[in-house]
């Protein structure tokens, strides 16, 4: 099957990978060629921007968290630690640009995802994480316009879907082309 069969195929709700990745180099190209308008922070950020970016950083240190739960609770791959490394590190990254401290997780999505991480094989709980995070990301380019924080939301997008390609094999849904290229994850909402 080509690709362009398969994207007639897709179910509307549904994104590609490759759609992923392409929003987020659109989005960060779109972001750079506007200029922001809103009334601007100390960082040089807008009200609104910084509300997204603390946004972003919330969830990555709850994912940072969420890698945290699942090393307690047994698992002793080291990929559990790289990816609590490198959520931290995304925390870490959009701190810097915005200002704002990393020091806040979504309690509400720790909760509600920890049993999942700690109980048993954490691989399915994580890659349903990383879609919806990368789903997140993408929805949050859209309302993001200064181009340093919506360039660093799109790689952090591009990289949270790798992740997902790479938990979709661990979880046992390798020969699954869905799961590896399709990500059907609704993304979180800031207001929610």
């Amino acid at each position: 099957m080509t690709d362009a069969a398969l994207a007639d195929d897709a179910a509307p709700e549904r994104s590609s990978r490759r759609a992923l990745l392409g929003a987020g180099v659109i989005g960060a190209a779109m972001a750079l060629a506007r200029s922001g308008t809103a009334a601007a922070s100390t960082s040089g950020l807008s009200d609104d921007d910084l509300a997204q970016v603390g946004f972003a950083i919330s969830l990555e240190l709850t994912a940072r968290d969420l890698y945290d739960a699942a090393i307690a609770g047994g698992a002793d791959d080291p990929l559990w630690g790289v990816m609590r490394e490198q959520h931290e590190a995304y925390a870490q990254r959009l701190a810097g640009i915005s200002g704002i401290s990393a020091d806040t997780r979504n309690d509400a999505v720790y909760d509600a995802l920890e049993g999942a991480f700690t109980a048993g094989d954490p691989a399915g709980a994580a890659f349903d994480l990383e879609n919806t995070a990368a789903a997140t990301h993408v929805e949050l380019l859209g309302a993001v316009s200064d181009p340093e924080p919506a360039a660093a939301i799109a790689s952090i997008a591009a990289i949270e879907s790798r992740h997902a390609t790479v938990l979709a094999g661990l979880s046992g849904q390798g020969g699954d082309f869905d799961a590896l290229f399709l990500n059907t994850a609704t993304a979180l909402s800031p207001e929610a």
